[in-house]
């Protein structure tokens, strides 16, 4: 090996350098590295100012594969990109940019044409014209009509940009870190003229050994090694790395821990083994499936962090929520600080393990197990053109309620898990989540109640059941009503059979509810069937007012013939108020609250159990006065045909 060293100088003009595809995006530059940055430029700046003790600044070894004059760097791009960087900073500030374009040009990046193109423009001197120096020169850069604003998302050049130009991030006593050349090289044009001739000179202060791995003898199997270990790091790999090295730390700690790294049962080997296989089947066109099981995982310990964490609003971990529940672009740039906040007990990594465990063993994908009536989602992560399927807050709900099912079951059972997911989905849907407390409300009601996800209709029905959670109380009482009626043994009361029902299929009253939640536009809210006109539950009636939910609100229903059903509806109001709220259209959306809503219980019981949906020209209003003109005008006139739809009085 050769104890020969070279400048970068004249190392460029030997070769033209690119960085071949195989290797990582530049690191040096990114977030999180500031540190790396104010030593290593610190180094640099003090070989240039003749501050270090020996003569010239020795790097390490810069590892290279040659072919007709083209030199693909196996080790070393991070140092050789940041020389780069100095040797085109430090000339474009002692005006040496025009001169020096032609040699800085042999310096390229393969990995991305996006990050070619952008070392392309940094050696057109004429780009750096109206450059003075007066403002910062990032923002001068990301200003010029030749940086198209998508290479803010190419990471390299985002590094790059870094590296030039600093960050604004401050260490514990509040100082900004020097972490940038612009920020480090606060000096004026003859230093700068002084630092350019030292770079360029036959004794530059900075130097590093090069070796050319063609002058030794390698066999295949090795080069192939050596390639591997500069090939681009995807984020799931770096955060695999960290995970690993998380657990060993904390064995080191806690014998806890140390069942985790058993070599054949541990999460080390699982992690490329058992768990790569429940991701597998959605692997992309290249056979990649780092980004989905990235992404699952971020999932997950999202709702960890929420649910044993209590991570709040503003706490780091909701980075792991993306921007605006789009976690879809989540990287890996801010280190494992946030997840090992999250695993910081064993218990977590039991819970992931199990399941895993119990993903493995089940043949079909899990979603098939929801309702019909619930919209399917990807629980595990699929590629959808350049991204992948992502979740609602709702979805992120039902995807948790999967989650701690597979956790918590002894043994994966169809059955229990199809009850479970129904309670689920039902309390996931028939309630309001548009804000990011309202799905953590959720997400800790479905977590109580996963305590007894393999027997919840017993839960549900028990005398003594008792809820912390003050979440979703509507469709709670619901669920515990149907769980109390499934329940009992009412076998001669069960309402009618449907007569396109298979006869190799069981009709129970839980059958006989599932059809009614997924019926229509009910989508597993159905008290109005159950529920009397003094609000109590009653299922002496539910055959009658099923059959006319039917005729109803089907997709023929009767309440599309004009206004004529809501007209017969307000034609059974008794008092006032239920006036006030309602929506006087035909829509699914506006019947549904009406159904719902206990307010209109008893017009809704009575027009449920009637035979007949017409209004009687006959009607008489039970009020007096204006409030009785007012019923008969809107139920006898026809004036609600003429109403503009999406009236709504409040």
């Amino acid at each position: 090996m050769t104890n020969e060293t070279t400048s970068f100088w004249k190392f460029i003009g030997n070769y033209q350098i690119e960085i071949p595809i195989i290797q990582r995006d530049y690191a040096q530059g990114r977030l999180g590295k500031e540190y790396l940055r104010n030593n290593f430029l610190g180094n640099l700046k003090q070989a240039l100012d003749h501050q270090l003790l020996e003569p010239a600044l020795k790097l390490d070894f810069v590892y290279g594969s040659e072919d007709k004059g083209r030199l693909s760097p196996l080790d070393g791009q991070q140092r050789l990109t940041t020389l780069w960087l100095l040797h085109w900073y430090v000339a474009l500030r002692a005006g040496k940019l025009e001169e020096a374009s032609v040699k800085l040009r042999n310096f390229t990046y393969e990995t991305r044409i996006s990050s070619r193109e952008f070392c392309r423009n940094l050696c057109i001197p004429q780009n750096f014209e109206e450059y003075d120096g007066n403002i910062g020169i990032v923002d001068f850069i990301t200003s010029r009509t030749w940086f198209y604003s998508s290479w803010k998302q190419d990471p390299t050049i985002q590094s790059m940009l870094r590296m030039i130009g600093g960050t604004k991030i401050n260490d514990k006593q509040g100082n900004d870190i020097i972490d940038g050349l612009e920020e480090l090289f606060d000096a004026n044009k003859e230093s700068f003229e002084s630092y350019w001739t030292a770079l360029t000179s036959e004794n530059a202060p900075i130097m590093f050994y090069y070796l050319n791995l063609k002058d030794f003898k390698l066999t295949d199997d090795l080069y192939i090694k050596m390639n591997a270990r500069g090939k681009q790091l995807t984020s799931f790999e770096n955060f695999k790395a960290d995970f690993i090295g998380y657990i060993e730390e904390k064995a080191k700690e806690d014998d806890a821990w140390g069942r985790f790294l058993n070599t054949e049962k541990g999460i080390p080997i699982k992690l490329d083994t058992e768990w790569t296989d429940v991701f597998w089947r959605n692997h992309d066109a290249n056979g990649d499936i780092d980004r989905i099981f990235f992404a699952f995982l971020n999932r997950y310990l999202l709702n960890c962090a929420i649910i044993y964490n209590d991570a709040k609003g503003t706490s780091k971990e909701w980075k792991l929520y993306g921007t605006e529940s789009d976690d879809s672009s989540l990287r890996y740039d801010n280190g494992f600080s946030i997840y090992s906040s999250i695993l910081s007990k064993p218990e977590f990594l039991e819970n992931l393990s199990s399941l895993f465990e119990r993903l493995s063993g089940v043949k079909e994908d899990v979603c098939a197990y929801l309702p019909k009536w619930f919209k399917k989602f990807d629980f595990i992560p699929k590629h959808t053109e350049n991204t992948i399927s992502t979740l609602t807050q709702t979805q992120r709900v039902v995807f948790f309620g999967i989650c701690r099912y597979l956790e918590s079951c002894t043994m994966f059972n169809g059955c229990h898990f199809r009850k479970w997911m129904r309670v689920v989905c039902n309390l996931s849907e028939n309630t309001t989540i548009n804000t990011v407390d309202a799905m953590i409300a959720r997400l800790k009601l479905i977590d109580e109640l996963s305590k007894h996800a393999e027997d919840i209709y017993e839960y549900l029905a028990s005398e003594d059941l008792e809820m912390q959670s003050k979440a979703s109380p509507e469709q709670l009482t619901e669920e515990i009503a149907k769980a109390k009626q499934i329940l009992k043994p009412q076998e001669a009361q069960l309402p009618e059979r449907p007569a396109d029902w298979s006869d190799d299929k069981e009709w129970n009253w839980e059958s006989a509810i599932s059809e009614a939640e997924g019926y229509a536009f009910f989508n597993g809210a159905i008290r109005f069937l159950f529920r009397n006109k003094n609000n109590k539950w009653e299922w002496n009636n539910f055959t009658t007012k099923w059959r006319n939910a039917q005729f109803l609100f089907g997709e023929k229903g009767f309440y599309k013939n004009k206004s004529t059903l809501l007209r017969y509806f307000i034609s059974k109001f008794t008092e006032w108020d239920m006036f006030w709220g309602i929506t006087f259209d035909s829509t699914q959306s506006s019947w549904r609250s009406n159904l719902l809503d206990d307010k209109w219980s008893c017009p809704i019981d009575e027009m449920l159990c009637s035979s007949s949906f017409e209004v009687n020209p006959d009607y008489h209003s039970s009020f007096e006065g204006k409030q009785k003109a007012v019923q008969e005008e809107l139920v006898i006139s026809g004036l609600l045909d003429y109403i503009e739809r999406g009236c709504h009085l409040n």
